[in-house]
């Protein structure tokens, strides 16, 4: 029983691993689905048990700030339904001990650019179908482009990194896949999303090849001026005070901060916020607004000062365990495991600089996402020991029977 439980609940996390890249209802069925089947396998005398990671507490606190928002909110009613969210944390535990073992960590992986490589073509050509002019952006499968946007930057960091620190049929994966991301990438007009990529692109270089930063200026000059008329619209308007997507935000972020004067500790509470928007809006502001377009804002207006602590701490518990891999990149056996911790650690940068100026974090297609990956991350590096030792326990844990009772 426990051996068919352990192959079922990898089988769910290979299922997870390649709906990632699509919408939100394959990932929540799947994820749903490993979830209950590895917490199952956990309970088994005998079994394997929880894998601890450096974002267990960081979530608890997480989840305990959330709690205290909604006590606390305006409206409690609706804000407590959010709570639940916090508990998508658990991804990194599943995703560890599903991990843990290299042949399905691998296939993983595969699967999940695999995927994504798949999810871009059928986003490109909805795309061209449509009208590949701005204001029509590529959406991906999820249907808004802000959306897809994280999504193809998470994994095109990840591929990025493979395709840099890894060599044969890994780094020739990476690159098809990148081939197909980036310009999908691109088609969203995303603005965050391409300021995150670039993040993530630069810590990947400032880790394998630092010579190569200033190349990488010099590619995005370059970029700049030959980029067809739209995307260079769309890439300058970052810089224009006056653009008026950015005024808007501006309004939002503005906003935000009154509410976080009249609520300091806990915030206004974790519901959608149309209705308090309207009380708090600048006098300039046209555009309603339920969220307020940044992560750092938006959890300050919520959820108050225990909030913004709570999301510091989760933050860096979130780099503790993606970034453990480094340890073990000078060794040639773990170039790949170095690659993988790399990319993780390069997407979840991008992912925080990009929530300077958009709620992403309320993305569950993104956070899903992201948790797994650092999940991932971690296990490829995880207990300083090799993989084979990690499968073999995990394999003798899964089919010895239960200890006698004393």
């Amino acid at each position: 029983m426990a051996e068919a439980l352990a192959r079922a609940s990898a089988l769910s996390f290979l299922l997870l691993s390649a709906a990632l890249p699509w919408t939100v209802a394959p990932m929540s069925i799947t994820l749903v689905l490993c979830a209950a089947l590895t917490v199952l396998l956990w309970q088994m005398p005998g079994g394997p048990r929880w894998v601890r990671t450096p974002v267990d507490f960081p979530a608890l606190l997480w989840i305990a700030a959330l709690a205290a928002a909604s006590l606390f909110a305006v409206d409690p009613q609706a804000s407590w339904p959010r709570v639940i969210k916090g508990f998508l944390l658990i991804l990194v535990p599943v995703s560890a001990y599903q991990a843990s073992d290299e042949r399905t960590a691998r296939r993983a992986v595969a699967i999940l650019l695999a995927s994504a490589g798949t999810a871009a073509v059928f986003a490109l050509a909805k795309f061209a179908l449509q009208g590949p002019e701005f204001p029509n952006r590529v959406r991906g499968a999820v249907g808004h482009p802000l959306t897809y946007g994280g999504q193809a930057m998470l994994l095109g960091a990840l591929a990025t990194a493979i395709a840099i620190r890894c060599r044969g049929r890994w780094r020739w994966g990476a690159c098809l896949t990148l081939g197909v991301i980036l310009p999908a990438l691109a088609g969203t007009y995303t603005r965050s999303a391409w300021i995150g990529y670039i993040a993530a692109v630069a810590v990947i270089l400032a880790f394998t090849r630092a010579r190569w930063l200033a190349a990488l200026g010099g590619v995005l000059g370059v970029l700049a001026l030959v980029l067809p008329g739209a995307y260079r619209a769309r890439a300058f308007s970052i810089f224009d005070p006056q653009n008026p997507w950015n005024r808007e935000r501006v309004h939002m972020w503005e906003a935000g901060l009154r509410m976080l004067r009249d609520h300091p500790w806990t915030g206004v509470g974790l519901q959608d916020l149309h209705s308090l928007y309207e009380r708090y809006k600048s006098p300039g502001a046209v555009e309603p607004a339920g969220h307020l377009h940044s992560v750092y804002v938006h959890v300050a207006a919520t959820m108050g000062i225990v909030g913004l602590l709570a999301l510091v701490f989760l933050a860096a518990g979130l780099l503790r365990a993606a970034s453990r891999g480094f340890r073990r990149s000078r060794e040639p056996e773990a170039r790949f495991a170095a690659a993988i911790s790399l990319g993780v650690t390069a997407a979840l940068v991008g992912f925080l600089v990009s929530g300077l100026m958009e709620w992403n974090l309320g993305d569950e297609e993104l956070v899903d996402l992201l948790y797994v990956l650092v999940g991932i991350a971690f296990a490829f590096a995880s207990a300083n020991q090799p993989f084979g030792a990690i499968a073999n326990r995990r394999r003798t844990q899964a089919t010895s029977p239960p200890s006698p009772a004393r």
